[in-house]
Formats: structure tokens, C-alpha cells, sequence
């Protein structure tokens, strides 16, 4: 344990007071006092308390970051879009992993509560919509990125989304392999209770709607968003009698895991197996045949959430400061009043701040598509220039 303030003050021979006023530079004590408290912190090696010292201004400067698995790059670029938004607002980031577990996440929310964070930038798993919302109305503004909650108001109850583009991006995508004349189109996804990978999977219907081909329920399969997921969902499809010929993996993981699969089966990609996913991250743009995907600004989604909690902070601050002033002018006035007439006049009617309704800001992707779909012939991914789309 670190030396009290009270400690200090003994070692000095003053009260805790004057420690205080030291501490926090008051001109009000002399220079052989300072001399002796600055002496006496030193010797004990003091170290401010910061939270106590946050919670007195009404404000710890620090945004709390939950994601669904820290290991993905995908969240690790959305972390640093909402550490660069938050620092440059001089607040501190405090990230935690939920892996996409209800207990978890609930484990992280509670402690972040305690931590007494300004504001919290959220990827959701399966939460309850009334959860979120009892945290925002309980600690502060919410942001949720990636995903949104199913069955959450978030306009009525002041929550912001920030995510990427999903139906269409995915319609796309899956479109771009039917034009390639593949009928047997699999997918293999995370779980539908997440917005995300129900919205990916109603893309890819679209999109085999689209080509005129008729659905077949055995070539879909969910589980979770890992790449050993997406090996064991891949190897269930590769087994079958009429196995796809092409792959919609909804996630960076899932794609990984189906080239394992692939390479275990002594598949070839995509002379046997075209393969589409989303988000374009440094391991996968690497990854031989090099993945045609749609690419989500992760940064820039991860930078616009710790924009939009921060904007709802300095409100928040700003509507605090505005009525601590109308009251301030009301006690006045009173005063004013009763010491006129002794007759008080009826208490004017001040009209409270009308609350941000909550915001979804989606960003759009955009299509890399390369040889894993097929689109560019052996031997020429060193000259060919990428190509760009969007969905």
C-alpha cells in the first residue's frame, strides 16, 4: 500500500490540509512549509490518488473499450481508432476482452462501472437490449461498434452505432462467385444471435435469389467467429455428396480456418474451392491465393464511436454547467424578491436540455476481389493491379 496523505502529514508535522494544498500547488502556504511537505512526500514515496481526485472534478477522463476477441486484428484496429479519437481528446482508453461471452462481457461492464469510465465503447454479444440500456441510463453514453443489438430503440434510449455495411456487401460478394458460374455456394458463419452474422447470411440468400439459385439449407453452416470454427464448419461441407464449390466465410477467422480445410482435403484454391470473406487485414491480404474480400474501415469505425461518446460527454458536461447556473440565478433572484416585499414570486420555469436521440452511422466497404474467387489467372498477382469496387 502507498503512503496516506495523513502519513505524510505526520511526517512533516502539519495538518492534512496543508498536505493537500501542497499537493495541488496552493499559494497559500509558506515556502519552509512546502519545504518540509514536498520533503516528506518524497522520503514516502507518494503517489496521488488520480481516481479520488477524478471523482472530485466529477470526471476520471478515461473511455471504456469491450470487444469480442482482442486477437482478431479486425478489433485491434478498431481499438486503435478509438484510443487515437480519445487521447486526442486528452481522455485514456481501458480495453477489455469479452470473447463474445455474455458472462464476460456482463464481468467487464460491472468493473468498468466501478473504474467510474466517462463513457464506453461497446461490441455487443448477445446481450439483452435492456442491459445496454440500463448501463447507459446508470453511467454514461454508449457507443455500440461492429454490432448492433437486436430489438434495441436506440434512437429513444440515446445509443449510438457505428458499423460497417453488411446485407449488400455480402450480396455482393456472394454475387460475384455466381457470376463466376459456381450453383453451389456454402457459407460458413458465426452465430446469428449477432447482428452481423445474421445480416451476412441474409446477403448471401439475396444474392443465390439473385442468381436464381435455389437455396439448399445443407450447405449453411453457423458456429462461432475463430478460425477452429471455421476449419471443423468447412470440413463438415467438403464431406458432403454435393459439397460446395465455392465459400462464403462471414469472417476474417472463419476464411482462415476454410483454407486449412481446404489445404487438409488436398483442395485447391480456387480451382476447387472459391473462397470470399470479409475484412482486409494484414494476415489475410498475405495469406496465398490472397483473399478476394469486402474490407471494413476498422480504424475509421473504431475513431467515429469515441467520437460519438465524446461529443455525448461534453454535452452531458455542458447541460450539468447550464443548470447549476439557472439555479444559481433562481436563488438569486428569490433573494432578490423576498428581501423587496417578502412576497417570493413563483419560481420561473427553466425548460431542460432535449436529449440527444442515438445515432447509427454505417460506413461502406469496399470489394478486393483477387485469386481466391478466381478472378485473376495463376502467375499474375505480381503484375495485375488490384481491383476496387463497391458493393
Amino acid at each position: 500500500m502507498g503512503a496516506t496523505v495523513h502519513q505524510v502529514a505526520r511526517r512533516a508535522g502539519v495538518g492534512s490540509m496543508t498536505v493537500s494544498r501542497v499537493i495541488n500547488n496552493h499559494a497559500s502556504v509558506s515556502p519552509e512549509t512546502r519545504r518540509r511537505v514536498l520533503k516528506a512526500l518524497r522520503e514516502l514515496d507518494y503517489v496521488p490518488n488520480g481516481l479520488a481526485k477524478s471523482l472530485r472534478r466529477g470526471s476520471t477522463r478515461t473511455l471504456g473499450l469491450v470487444v469480442g476477441d482482442v486477437s482478431n486484428p479486425f478489433f485491434t484496429l478498431i481499438a486503435r481508432g478509438v484510443e487515437d479519437a480519445a487521447t486526442a481528446a486528452g481522455y485514456s482508453v481501458i480495453l477489455c476482452n469479452s470473447d463474445d461471452d455474455p458472462a464476460k462481457e456482463k464481468l467487464y461492464l460491472d468493473v468498468l462501472a466501478h473504474q467510474r469510465i466517462d463513457g464506453l465503447v461497446l461490441t455487443p454479444s448477445r446481450s439483452a437490449p435492456q442491459g445496454v440500456v440500463e448501463w447507459a441510463r446508470r453511467f454514461g453514453p454508449v457507443c455500440l461498434i461492429d454490432r448492433a443489438v437486436s430489438g434495441l430503440d436506440g434512437r429513444s434510449s440515446a445509443i449510438d452505432v457505428v458499423r460497417g455495411e453488411n446485407v449488400e456487401s455480402a450480396r455482393a460478394l456472394v454475387g460475384h462467385l455466381a457470376g463466376h458460374g459456381h450453383t453451389r455456394i456454402g457459407i460458413v458463419n458465426g452465430p446469428l444471435e449477432l447482428d452481423t452474422a445474421a445480416d451476412r447470411l441474409a446477403g448471401y440468400r439475396r444474392a443465390l435469389a439473385d442468381a436464381r439459385l435455389t437455396p439448399r439449407p445443407g450447405l449453411e453452416r453457423h458456429g462461432r467467429f475463430t478460425v477452429e470454427a471455421g476449419r471443423e464448419m468447412t470440413l463438415d461441407l467438403l464431406r458432403r455428396r454435393d459439397r460446395p464449390t465455392a465459400l462464403f466465410a462471414t469472417n476474417n477467422f472463419l476464411a482462415l480456418g476454410a483454407l486449412e480445410a481446404a489445404a487438409e482435403r488436398g483442395l485447391s484454391v480456387p480451382e476447387d474451392l472459391a473462397i470470399v470473406t470479409f475484412e482486409d487485414l494484414p494476415h489475410v491480404a498475405t495469406v496465398w491465393p490472397f483473399l478476394s474480400v469486402a474490407a471494413q474501415p476498422a480504424t475509421a469505425m473504431g475513431h467515429e464511436a469515441a467520437r460519438f461518446v465524446l461529443e455525448r460527454i461534453e454535452r452531458r458536461r455542458h447541460d450539468r454547467r447550464q443548470s447549476s447556473d439557472k439555479s444559481s440565478d433562481q436563488s438569486i433572484d428569490k433573494s432578490s424578491d423576498q428581501n423587496a416585499d417578502q412576497k417570493p414570486r413563483k419560481k420561473s420555469r427553466h425548460a431542460a436540455p432535449e436529449p440527444l436521440p442515438g445515432r447509427e452511422l454505417v460506413l461502406p466497404t469496399t470489394l478486393h476481389l483477387r485469386r481466391s474467387c478466381g478472378c485473376l489467372p495463376p502467375g499474375a498477382e505480381a503484375t495485375s493491379a488490384r481491383r476496387e469496387t463497391r458493393p
